[in-house]
């Protein structure tokens, strides 16, 4: 018995013919640069550096994560005695990150779209682990619940800044007027009776 005829399908990888996914994505950009706005403007206000100071610093970290590890670093030091709003605002970057891989899928994925009676849309998710790549559709539900999300996330850390503000000048004033960075000798790492390299005891 004879192996059936292949059937070839011609795909190209332009959105021409598809402008609705087109749209989409351009929602999801638009979108996500609202989050990541919402990120440095947030950041600014906690750092309390002055504008051109915080955004040098911000923008000088490429990546989303590194961005989000910056805020975090500062809230935990800030809101330490205040947990309610440490937790939210974690809680919010932990979305962030699970958001921010969706987005780069869309952003940086190959499109592809299958010239048959269908019109099927395609991903081409290449980082994948295996021999090969896969092929993943995509819908328009999906990239509508990708900007949807976006604009939640955008939404709430504005809201968390805005609630918030209010209390960082007494917070930062709090760190400003610490005379310098303390130091303590950790209590393990020295022999028994041994004291430390540099240590002058009390006076």
């Amino acid at each position: 018995m004879s192996d059936s005829p292949r059937q070839f399908i011609t795909i190209t990888t332009k959105l021409d013919s598809e402008p609705a996914h087109a749209e989409q994505l351009g929602h999801i950009s638009v979108a996500w640069a609202n989050v990541e706005w919402n990120m440095y403007m947030l950041f600014e206000v906690m750092s309390g550096s002055p504008p051109a100071v915080a955004r040098s610093i911000f923008y000088a970290i490429d990546s989303n994560r590194g961005r989000r590890e910056m805020l975090q670093a500062i809230a935990r030091v800030l809101f330490a005695e205040h947990r309610s709003e440490l937790n939210i605002l974690e809680d919010i970057l932990r979305r962030i990150g699970k958001s921010a891989g969706q987005r780069n899928k869309y952003v940086h994925d190959t499109w592809g779209v299958a010239q048959t009676a269908k019109r099927e849309v395609f991903q081409m998710r290449m980082s994948t682990a295996g021999e090969t790549g896969t092929m993943q559709e995509v819908t328009l539900p999906d990239m509508k619940a990708v900007v949807e999300n976006s604009q939640k996330l955008a939404d709430e850390l504005n809201a968390f800044r805005e609630r918030t503000m209010p209390k960082l000048p007494s917070l930062l004033e709090k760190y400003r007027n610490l005379p310098g960075l303390g130091l303590v000798y950790a209590p393990k790492g020295h022999p028994p009776g041994r004291k430390p390299k540099g240590f002058h005891g009390q006076r």
